[in-house]
């Protein structure tokens, strides 16, 4: 059984079943950008950090009623699904769902999903970051200005990615 909070910061991690990069092309890069954005007019709500890599997506969210959570997971997968029409099916592993509880957390987990670009190698430095268009550093640079991002980023025991700033 599965209890989700309401009033509750979600971290989802959603992978491609057998971890092929399905997403390696801009083009469906772009589809699943295009689809967060609908999802965030569809339920009223805004992702405070997402990145989308090439097998694998990442996004952190407040809701209201926490049992919204796979409503939103299942729009986004059936939606990637089925433009995907090629990718063999079952496409999806299992999602992974963590909770913010507190603020130590959920900065933690917006530098993880900020700064996840440099540990899977899609960008090598900041002013690559700044340009990588599916991931919301930047807009998270105009909240917490560069320099405060970057500290959050850099914040993230698990990766080490220092040196490339």
């Amino acid at each position: 059984m599965e209890y989700y909070l309401d009033n509750n910061y979600f971290f989802i991690t959603c992978r491609t079943n057998d971890g092929k990069n399905y997403f390696y092309n801009e083009e469906v890069r772009g589809f699943i950008l295009n689809l967060f954005k609908n999802i965030e007019n569809d339920f009223n709500i805004k992702f405070s950090a997402y990145s989308i890599l090439l097998n694998h997506y990442h996004f952190l969210l407040h809701l209201q009623i926490g049992k919204d959570i796979s409503k939103v997971i299942n729009k986004i997968n059936g939606n990637i699904s089925h433009f995907l029409k090629d990718a063999p099916k079952p496409l999806w592993d299992i999602y992974h769902n963590s909770n913010a509880f507190d603020e130590e957390s959920f900065y933690k987990i917006l530098g993880y999903i900020a700064g996840n670009p440099f540990k899977h190698d899609l960008v090598k430095n900041i002013e690559d970051l700044k340009k990588y268009r599916f991931s919301n550093y930047n807009e998270l640079a105009e909240k917490y200005s560069y320099e405060g991002i970057n500290e959050i980023i850099c914040n993230v025991q698990k990766l080490n990615w220092e040196l490339k700033f």
